[in-house]
């Protein structure tokens, strides 16, 4: 039935269409190598870059209200207890 050269339904070998088919994590069967050193380099960049974006953010928090409820930023922000806000 239209099927050419194909082989029928019945006729094929199985096999398994995981193998065949791409993911971005790999698929069922990922197991890459060096996996947690490259987990750690990664978390390692993140922080890397974090770290100096958190601190120029809390040297530039200004704050132009008294807050009502206690900010935790209130403890590592310098400019917080002078009176210049």
């Amino acid at each position: 039935m239209g099927g050419g050269d194909h082989p029928s339904h019945g006729d094929a070998p199985h096999e398994d269409f995981r193998k065949k088919v791409w993911s971005m994590t790999g698929g069922p069967y990922c197991r890459p190598k060096h996996w947690k050193r490259n987990t750690a380099i990664a978390m390692a960049g993140v922080f890397i870059i974090c770290i100096p974006i958190a601190m120029k953010s809390a040297e530039l928090e200004q704050r132009p209200h008294h807050p009502v409820r206690p900010i935790p930023s209130q403890l590592w922000c310098k400019n917080f207890g002078k009176k210049e806000y």
